[in-house]
């Protein structure tokens, strides 16, 4: 491949300022910062801060609010480190003060190709830099304190329907992010880069092919060159055994499973990498042949409970699924929404189905909270009519080989399920009005932290589910609530302005929403 493209300051020159990789190696424990898209490698999302609690969360207040200037999609997550938060749109970086939203830096980034998707969820930091994800699959790096262009590599061609919507982590100076565009009839592709040149280290694929393992899965060859895998959206990593866990999406085309015969690893999967080589240690898969465009799209969590290793994460298809690490054996599959007509797959007539296509679990997986030994997940409760189609494909335009009609029969309503962390036993179910796709965040003060798409920012308590405060942010909440403490005060993050007319009716100016105490 060709090396990366340089512009602005040498990278060399910009790699200062932290953070370090102990503190990435320390993040779950940091309660002044928050450094990843979900806190931690394992991607636990639990904060030991406990200023806000249940005994006084009804006094929060917001504290000040700063809009990205772009309006669509805004699913990103807040990073911050060293009292500076950075937040991303489609082609807008940010950097603000975390305590006042006073802007810092703003760079905007201007794409050479076609951008199939407009959706970015965000930044990984290190050593001073900042790198992210572009709609047109480029990956840049900026200057964690001017917001200058370090480089710009060129990860694949947009024009054939990729682009790089997930927010990358950084460990040990590499760079992990994969390609998104499976809808679009692309070949997944994972990757490492090196932070400080863009040169790529490690490629694996997601579809394998010829002698690679799994590739026996696909007994119609050909339709590998089309068969998708997505990275949508953030990625986990075991810092003691380097183990790199990478959630796959959907196979194409969406709804044609008989155009690609067999299993189709490693769509719908959770694949298990050398984090240092891209080799393949172990997979779990969740859905073989999947034929309703059911998704492994959000991160998985690794946690330990009763001296079980666990990962645990959720789909599209409406599951949550538990695995020992150990054992490499399932431990639970727990349904967080509506199920029906699973088994059965699209006919030229159609047939209704649940989760539908934007049903389960979407871009924001389980939370664990390690005092509880619970598991939290969102989940989107809105069923579908699935249609066998035409399977045509063309180069750069949507390859579903069928179509989707999510119900206009009944609201889309989302879930806020607890469950065990050892048995995914469920322990209560929040109902809630809209669908629930922003994260979920439990705190040691007894809280869980997040937002629905009629905008309003919510605070639930952890045992029992009850809302202990609400309040409108003014736009519709599908990205990342992060909390964090500055100067002896704890601060709660959310986005907020997730606009989308056409699929949840939702509107909203992209914008960053800060509270806190009085």
């Amino acid at each position: 491949m060709k090396a990366a493209l340089f512009l602005g300051l040498a990278a060399g020159s910009a790699l200062a300022g932290g953070p370090t990789q102990e503190m990435l190696d320390n993040a779950a424990n940091d309660t002044s910062n928050w450094l990843m898209y979900n806190k931690d490698y394992l991607a636990q999302r639990y904060s030991s801060l406990d200023q806000i609690n249940t005994s006084n969360v009804a006094s929060l207040k917001k504290v000040c609010t700063y809009a990205l200037g772009e309006n669509g999609s805004f699913q990103s997550s807040p990073i911050v480190y060293g009292g500076v938060l950075y937040i991303t749109s489609q082609h807008v970086t940010a950097a603000i003060n975390a305590t006042n939203c006073k802007p810092l830096w703003r760079y905007t980034y201007k794409p050479s190709g076609p951008e199939p998707f407009t959706t970015n969820r965000g930044v990984a930091i290190y050593d001073g830099v900042v790198v992210r994800g572009t709609t047109d699959a480029h990956l840049i790096a900026l200057n964690s304190s001017t917001g200058k262009l370090l480089w710009n590599v060129k990860v694949a061609d947009s024009s054939k329907g990729y682009f790089l919507s997930a927010a990358p982590i950084v460990w040990n100076g590499m760079i992990f992010i994969g390609t998104a565009g499976a809808d679009w009839g692309v070949h997944g592709e994972m990757y490492a880069y090196d932070i400080k040149s863009g040169q790529r280290l490690w490629t694996f694929d997601v579809i394998p092919t010829g002698n690679q393992p799994g590739a026996d899965t696909w007994q119609k060859a050909e339709s590998t060159t089309t068969g998708g895998g997505s990275m949508w959206t953030s990625f986990t990593l075991d810092p003691q055994t380097g183990l790199l866990y990478v959630s796959v999406g959907n196979p194409a085309p969406d709804f044609a499973p008989e155009y690609r015969p067999g299993a189709n690893l490693y769509t719908d999967s959770v694949v298990v990498l050398d984090a240092k080589t891209g080799q393949l240690s172990h997979y779990y898969q969740q859905i073989p042949n999947d034929s309703h465009d059911w998704d492994t799209a959000a991160a998985p969590v690794v946690y330990d409970s009763a001296g079980t290793h666990y990962m645990a994460v959720g789909t599209k298809g409406g599951y949550v699924f538990g695995y020992d690490e150990g054992s490499k054996q399932q431990s639970f599959k727990t349904a967080v929404t509506t199920i029906l007509n699973a088994d059965v797959k699209p006919t030229p007539q159609g047939v209704r189905s649940c989760p539908g296509t934007l049903g389960g679990v979407e871009w924001n997986g389980p939370a664990y909270d390690p005092q509880m030994e619970t598991l939290f997940v969102p989940s989107v409760d809105w069923c579908g009519v699935y249609k066998l189609g035409e399977v045509r494909y063309v180069q750069g335009q949507l390859f579903f080989g069928g179509t989707n009609v999510l119900d206009p029969s009944s609201k889309a309503r989302g879930w806020i399920v607890a469950m065990d962390a050892k048995t995914g036993q469920p322990i209560w179910r929040y109902h809630a009005p809209t669908p629930m796709v922003a994260a979920v965040t439990p705190t040691a003060g007894g809280l869980l932290f997040t937002g629905d798409l009629n905008g309003d920012f919510l605070a639930l308590d952890s045992k029992t589910g009850k809302v202990l405060y609400r309040n409108p942010t003014g736009g519709a909440m599908a990205g990342g609530i992060v909390t964090y403490a500055q100067n002896g005060k704890q601060y709660v993050a959310a986005a907020s302005g997730n606009a989308s007319r056409t699929i949840w009716n939702t509107t909203g100016n992209a914008k960053v929403v800060i509270y806190a105490l009085p």
